[in-house]
């Protein structure tokens, strides 16, 4: 299992590319295009927790990409 997911938008697929070409070989990240079709606003989290994003669906817009890292 990998510490880290990085989700890659659709709408960025050269990111997803450039991405994997760099950190493909690391053992420790997972690059995946986002799967989800018009599902925007599905992410389980604990509420209140200031230290993760307020929503990775704004991050995955906004930047094109966004990471997950397990505990």
């Amino acid at each position: 299992m990998f510490p880290c997911l990085v989700i890659v938008s659709r709408d960025h697929p050269e990111l997803l590319a450039a991405l994997t070409s760099i950190y493909g070989h690391e053992g420790a990240v997972e690059i995946r295009l986002d799967r989800r079709h018009g599902q925007l606003g599905n992410w389980r989290g604990e509420a209140g927790d200031r230290r993760s994003s307020p929503n990775p669906d704004t991050d995955l817009q906004d930047d094109g990409f966004v990471v997950v890292c397990r505990p």
